[in-house]
């Protein structure tokens, strides 16, 4: 009887300590994804800055054009870094990646 009790205190600490694991992982990328929007908005401002001061100066063509390019390098950045969250969500589960529909076994994204 010790020893069941033994054993069923062991195994409560370590799932603790796995769920404890699990959820600080969770907060991390949640903090991630925060940072991510942070800098595409901080992106954005800056093209848009960037884009008043050149029409101010009278370089409206140039100024359209660099402003196109700006925003479009920051949604570049910006799906980069989603997709490598996206990858890094896949591996950091904790169940299986693939699941039976209509007798097929079909993987998740």
């Amino acid at each position: 009887m010790k020893n069941i009790l033994k054993i069923t205190t062991l195994a409560f600490a370590f799932a603790f300590i796995l769920i404890g694991t699990d959820t600080v992982n969770a907060q991390w990328n949640r903090q991630n994804r925060r940072e991510v929007r942070r800098e595409y908005r901080e992106d954005k401002r800056e093209a848009r800055q960037d884009y008043r001061r050149r029409v101010s100066q009278g370089n409206y063509r140039k100024a359209r054009r660099e402003y196109r390019e700006d925003i479009r390098d920051a949604r570049q950045e910006r799906r980069q870094n989603r997709r490598s969250y996206n990858a890094n969500r896949r591996y950091n589960r904790n169940y299986s990646q693939y699941y039976y529909y209509n007798g097929r076994l079909i993987r998740r994204w």
